[in-house]
């Protein structure tokens, strides 16, 4: 088991192990079956695994680089752009030994990409009570459409926040999306009071999102193992 932080959880990799004995595959010739789950944690010690299927499973086609015992590898995601890096080795049967090469993998997902709110359709998404800081408001998502409406703690709209306000975003398709309010009202002037957020989607995905004290849209989450251009602090800031 390996964890990671990243943003505002824990990451956990799970080793899989399902059989068979070292002995049993000595004499079989063959590997043992590893393969990687992820769960995550807010706290660090109550780990949530919302699907036990693998990640990142075995591939039993003879000669290839994950044939068995999969193994995660500490220090991921590396962060790359708009991508997420995940390492891990596997074990590739060959007719000289059975065990007898180890190889890397790399698995890229788009980044904050582990899971999405999704609608085919139209959908609407209404956040739980929230309080923040700062006053740029970014989402990463890929959608038709998408407008953010900002409600008090009782689900009346803000003036100068309302979904009329939002400025257009069509087609849109980025991991890091600032939102607008034709209004100019600036979001600053909510911080630290209690807020409902608003999303409306029209045939896409959102993944993230969060307020930002930079225009530039650095989150204030961890960054896993770093990446390319990263506050080298281990944590999203300018």
């Amino acid at each position: 088991f390996d964890a990671m932080p990243y943003e505002s959880v824990m990451l956990g990799f799970y080793a899989m192990w399902k059989g068979p004995e070292n002995d049993l595959c000595g004499k079989l010739g063959i590997q043992k079956r590893n393969e990687i789950g992820m769960g995550y944690s807010r706290d660090g010690f109550h780990f949530y695994r919302p699907s036990y299927e693998p990640v990142m499973g075995v591939n039993e086609t003879e000669g290839a680089w994950n044939w068995g015992n999969m193994q995660s590898v500490i220090g991921v995601p590396l962060i790359v752009g708009d991508s997420l890096y995940l390492y891990s080795s596997g074990r590739m049967k060959n007719k000289v030994m059975w065990d007898g090469f180890t190889s890397t993998g790399l698995a890229t997902l788009r980044r904050d990409g582990f899971v999405s709110m999704h609608t085919d359709t139209e959908g609407v998404l209404v956040t739980e009570k929230i309080k923040f800081d700062g006053n740029h408001f970014f989402v990463n998502a890929q959608a038709k459409d998408l407008q953010v409406e900002i409600m008090d703690e009782n689900g009346n709209v803000i003036t100068g926040f309302s979904r009329e306000d939002c400025k257009e975003m069509n087609d849109l398709n980025s991991t890091k999306q600032l939102v607008t309010w034709k209004s100019g009202k600036k979001l600053a002037a909510l911080s630290g009071k209690i807020v409902k957020v608003k999303f409306y989607v029209t045939c896409g995905d959102l993944y993230a999102f969060w307020i930002s004290p930079w225009d530039t849209g650095e989150s204030r989450g961890y960054t896993g193992g770093g990446g390319p251009g990263l506050n080298p602090c281990g944590i999203d800031i300018k």
